[in-house]
């Protein structure tokens, strides 16, 4: 069974992406810090990012890593000429991000759903198109595109709550002999009923 996370990162369409030795720069004898195209990056014992230094990879004793900023940091910058690659597994939230959006929201995974359409749309907006090296990117419809989706996760989450069928109604319970029952003299439940 899904997990509401999962439910979420489905709807919206942020399944796990990989990129493969993607050319993340060219040392030059001062620089220590090199950025990752995509982040923030899956960190699990079986994902990991490999970085490659012409062709030989780093260790964890060589480099640290920020996987929330796609950073890669250098203890020793690389040398002049050093073709830099990185393969590496990413989503476009964070766990962090889609427990946000799914708080409070339990049992309403569309809601929250659109809330993160939302977020992505904030964050597509600024990046319309762009050439970085030789990667050329065109991101004009991608806030539009996630805008429309977040309306519809939106309405959908609002029809299967009209559908269910289902309603809540408060009942005040007062002890008929007017004793209180440990100080207390009565109760308030909410029960479901069914509404037609």
């Amino acid at each position: 069974m899904a997990t509401d996370e999962q439910t979420v990162r489905t709807l919206i369409g942020d399944n796990k992406k990989c990129a493969l030795n993607e050319r993340v720069g060219v040392g030059d004898g001062t620089n220590k810090y090199f950025k990752l195209d995509m982040f923030p990056v899956v960190s699990s014992p079986t994902a990991s990012v490999i970085i490659l230094v012409t062709g030989v990879a780093a260790t964890t004793a060589t480099t640290t890593f920020d996987e929330a900023l796609g950073r890669v940091t250098f203890t020793v910058a690389p040398s002049a000429g050093d073709n830099i690659l990185a393969t590496y597994e990413y989503h476009a939230l964070s766990s962090g991000e889609i427990s946000d959006f799914l708080s409070g929201l339990t049992g309403s995974p569309k809601l929250a759903a659109s809330n993160a359409a939302l977020a992505l749309a904030g964050n597509a907006s600024k990046l319309f198109s762009y050439t970085m090296g030789e990667k050329s990117v065109d991101k004009k419809k991608v806030a539009q595109n996630l805008l429309a989706l977040s309306k519809q996760l939106k309405e959908q989450h609002f029809e299967l709550k009209a559908n269910a069928n289902y309603g809540s109604q408060v009942f005040t319970m007062k002890d008929n002999t007017g004793t209180p029952y440990e100080g207390y003299d009565s109760a308030v439940a909410y029960l479901p009923t069914e509404t037609d």
